[in-house]
C-alpha cells in the first residue's frame, strides 16, 4: 500500500529526501528500516491514516540522531494534499517529541517546496537558514543542492 499510494509516485517524492521506490522490495527495505529504528530508539517512521476510514494517506515520525536530538518531515500521497493533514501530523509529532524530552527537534526542506515550508512555519518550526550545498535530493538531479533548516526548541536557549 505505501509503494501505490506514494513511495512510487513521481510528483509525490520529487522533493524528498530518500529515492523514490522503483520496485516492491525498496518498500520492504523502508519497512525493515522503521523496524530496526523503532528496536533501537523510543520512536521512529510512522504511517498517517484517515481517521474517518483508515485509509492511508502518507507518513511522518522522529529520526533520531541523539536521545534528545531528532529530525521529522512528511509526505503524502498526492490526493491527500490540501487538507491539513501534513499540519495535523506535524502536530502530532510535535507532541510525540515532547513526551519523548526531545528538546532539538529540527526538520530540512527543500527551498522550493513552499507547501511544506508552510507547514513547518504554522507549526512553529523557525527557519535557521539556507544551508548551501548540503543535500542530495535524489529524485531530482545527483549533486548537493541547497536546503533550507527549519527547527523547534522545546526549552528556552537560556536553560540549553
Amino acid at each position: 500500500m505505501i509503494f501505490r499510494r506514494y513511495a512510487a509516485d513521481t510528483e509525490v517524492t520529487r522533493l524528498v529526501g530518500w529515492p523514490r521506490h522503483q520496485r516492491i522490495s525498496d518498500t520492504d527495505a523502508f519497512l525493515n528500516f522503521s523496524a530496526a529504528e523503532w528496536a533501537r530508539w523510543p520512536a521512529g517512521p510512522l504511517l498517517i491514516e484517515s481517521r474517518s476510514d483508515g485509509r492511508l494517506l502518507g507518513s511522518t515520525g522522529l529520526a533520531f540522531e541523539t536521545p534528545i536530538q531528532a529530525s521529522t518531515g512528511y509526505v503524502l500521497a498526492r490526493d491527500s494534499w490540501g487538507f491539513g493533514y501534513a499540519s495535523e501530523a506535524l502536530r502530532a509529532v510535535v507532541q510525540l517529541a515532547e513526551v519523548l524530552a526531545v528538546t532539538r527537534l529540527y526538520a530540512l526542506c527543500h527551498p522550493s517546496n513552499l507547501a511544506s515550508i508552510r507547514v513547518l512555519e504554522r507549526g512553529g518550526f523557525a527557519c535557521e537558514g539556507l544551508l548551501p550545498t548540503r543535500q542530495v535530493f535524489p529524485n531530482l538531479r545527483g549533486e548537493p543542492q541547497d536546503v533550507a533548516s527549519y527547527a523547534l526548541l522545546h526549552k528556552p536557549l537560556e536553560a540549553i
